[in-house]
């Protein structure tokens, strides 16, 4: 008995040591970001690393190709190896061609602000962003990271993942309480995530923000795989339960529209009241 708990806390150690290592080299490419050549005292300085922590991460990481050495003036720069990386993103950013007409509909339809996120390893990023004509409306970035558990593009992009993949998020340390209405615990988020898959969206009430709220639903592509999500945002007041509802059924009709677009054929389910269930991975 006392045998297996010490593994499990063993494990648990080095999981969390993986984890910190990962996000360490992830601070000295994002130090690299512009591009230019950069000394190890600079990349140590700007990622608030120990210099010799720095120096073996980065070296490793020019080991893999991912970063250039100059060994003659103690410099490095991100490797060429990014550009295959790049090229794979580029990929699926035509999701963004493709959608961006029916996202300017639904912008221009609901007058909030629109988003569309597409999932990474560890969080959602927001790649386009359409504001809103309210004179009072939520303000949202292209680039900005979108958390699996407290905004509703990720939780709609969640909810559509494997349960492997879920439970990977849970025990990332990262389920942090953003405002004090976000919800935190696992088995709540889950019951949201089987709600989300049983009408087709999800909604998140100040959760990330404040005065905010945001309702969200996924986009599939020909497999039936949920490969981005769209946000419709505004203030709290305006997402009551009857305006929340008249937005998720324009929203899951225009996202209907784009899996269409994505080779995805509408299933019977799929009503405009947005209330079918919608077909994807557990």
């Amino acid at each position: 008995m006392n045998t297996r708990t010490g593994s499990k806390k063993g494990e648990g150690g080095a999981v969390e040591a993986r984890i910190q290592s990962i996000g360490r080299a992830k601070a000295l490419l994002d130090a690299m970001a512009d591009g230019e050549w950069i000394g190890l005292r600079d990349l140590a300085a700007q990622t608030g690393l120990v210099k010799t922590t720095a120096f073996n991460l980065v070296n490793a990481l020019a080991d893999v190709g991912l970063v250039e050495h100059d060994p003659e003036v103690g410099a490095y720069r991100l490797g060429l190896h990014h550009v295959v990386y790049g090229r794979a993103v580029e990929r699926r950013l035509d999701i963004l061609t493709i959608a961006k007409p029916h996202l300017v509909k639904l912008c221009t339809a609901t007058r909030e602000t629109v988003n569309l996120a597409l999932p990474g390893p560890g969080e959602a990023t927001i790649v386009e962003s359409l504001e809103g004509s309210h004179n009072l409306r939520v303000t949202s970035y292209s680039g900005t990271a979108a958390s699996y558990h407290a905004t509703a593009c990720g939780r709609a992009l969640l909810a559509y993942q494997p349960e492997s993949f879920r439970q990977m998020v849970y025990s990332m340390g990262t389920l942090n309480k953003i405002t004090e209405k976000t919800i935190i615990d696992p088995q709540e988020l889950e019951q949201l995530l089987e709600q989300c898959r049983t009408r087709g969206w999800t909604l998140e009430v100040e959760e990330n923000e404040p005065g905010s709220a945001c309702i969200a639903a996924p986009i599939f592509d020909m497999t039936g795989k949920a490969v981005a999500s769209v946000s419709v945002a505004g203030p709290a007041a305006r997402f009551h339960p009857e305006a929340a509802e008249n937005l998720a059924r324009m929203l899951v009709e225009h996202l209907s529209r784009i899996s269409e677009d994505l080779g995805r054929p509408r299933t019977p389910a799929e009503v405009p009241d947005g209330k079918g269930r919608r077909a994807g991975p557990r």
